[in-house]
């Protein structure tokens, strides 16, 4: 071989090694940050739910869970890979939700969560699928504190409690109420939403003359209530769940006290507040998302009832949460030669950032931390056993 040859083959390995070296690059560019999950081929896709589906709130858990359910039921499979549901309870508390949540985030099958149910699960929970590079999308979970911290693996399709705090001490102020007791259930969305609501109330030239915490799963809370009544407020602010709720609407009558309630969307349902108060919640009050319109809404509702018998206050949501993960597995998930679906981690969490989707409950899209946009909070009354928009 010639001089000239050896030289031009030399130059031919060069370029072929930079090209080896670029792909490499490339490759190594374009990798997913938080890595991949790998559905192997002939397994099922699965999708994680946790909520209360025992004790005082399972009728809220039970309802998000048929959203769910429902959701998956239309959409049956993501590219040739079957949709399967591991539902799991997550009582609303936050020991169980993380131990859920570690179930989930250890099964490489599980793609993405939908829960959790309650504030003070869903905030511990979310620390321990972050470890694991998993997303969750709350329904329900509206506590400042879920996307407060920067995690990038959170959303919720609710509304966040800081609008929600907001909504209520300006309806209790234009209604000329000045001094307010506050009552929580001390817990990260009870206590949470009652701050709001304080801090809100008190900018506004509000007093509050009472705050006093309750423990969930108690039944008899006349002991605080009749120090309240001694404080002669102009209105209660109970920042908890139904229950609770339906209780301190029964008891505060009992003791003497005849100034209306308002709570936050904790309270919105009718078997667990309205059922369970009784006569004592006509006339209360309560915060929670506009009303959807239209005959899309209309459609899937009664279709809906016609399945489960009972819509609750969040299984709309829970159903819309469904969808903009599945949607989102769809639009970043990869059939591979051998037959697997690769999806990846950090793609996934930035498709839902990115999404629009034209849900059930309205338009869906999240901000940077993982709020939803565009939520219109309202009060609504109780009038007729039956939850009534009244403001603004």
């Amino acid at each position: 071989m010639t001089g000239k040859g050896i030289f031009t083959m030399k130059r031919l390995i060069l370029i072929v090694t930079l090209i080896s070296l670029l792909a490499i690059i490339s490759n190594s560019a374009s990798a997913d940050e938080w890595g991949y999950i790998i559905i192997p081929k002939g397994k099922s896709l699965k999708i994680g739910f946790g909520a209360a589906l025992s004790g005082d709130y399972a009728t809220l858990g039970m309802g998000e869970r048929n959203g769910v359910e429902m959701a998956v039921s239309e959409k049956k499979s993501i590219k040739g890979f079957p949709l399967e549901l591991e539902i799991g309870d997550d009582q609303c508390e936050g020991a169980p939700s993380v131990a859920l949540a570690e179930r989930f985030g250890a099964d490489p099958l599980i793609v993405g969560v939908i829960g959790f149910m309650c504030s003070g699960g869903s905030i511990p929970a979310s620390d321990a699928l972050n470890r694991y590079k998993k997303v969750m999308i709350s329904p329900s979970s509206t506590a400042d504190a879920l996307t407060a911290r920067g995690l990038q693996n959170v959303f919720r399709t609710c509304w966040n409690d800081r609008i929600q705090g907001r909504v209520a001490a300006e309806f209790a102020l234009k209604q000329g109420w000045k001094r307010a007791a506050v009552i929580h259930d001390k817990s990260a969305y009870g206590q949470g939403i009652a701050d709001e609501f304080k801090s809100n109330f008190e900018n506004g030239k509000g007093s509050v003359i009472s705050y006093e915490g309750i423990t969930r799963g108690d039944k008899d809370f006349r002991a605080i209530l009749t120090k309240v009544r001694k404080k002669q407020p102009d209105v209660i602010y109970f920042g908890g769940m139904a229950a609770e709720g339906a209780l301190i609407s029964r008891q505060k009558v009992d003791v003497g006290i005849k100034v209306p309630m308002i709570g936050p969307d904790g309270l919105h349902d009718v078997k667990d507040f309205i059922e369970g108060g009784g006569e004592s919640t006509e006339g209360q009050f309560v915060t929670f998302s506009k009303e959807p319109v239209g005959q899309k809404y209309k459609d899937w509702k009664a279709r809906f009832e016609g399945k489960y018998k009972y819509m609750g206050p969040f299984d709309a949501h829970a159903y819309d949460a469904a969808w903009v993960l599945m949607k989102a597995i769809e639009n970043v998930a990869i059939v591979e030669e051998d037959g697997s679906l690769k999806i990846g981690k950090k793609a996934l969490a930035d498709e839902i950032r990115k999404i629009s989707h034209d849900g059930i409950t309205g338009k869906i899209k999240f901000d940077k931390r993982g709020d939803r946009v565009g939520v219109e909070v309202v009060v609504k009354k109780v009038m007729n056993r039956k939850f009534v928009e009244v403001w603004p």
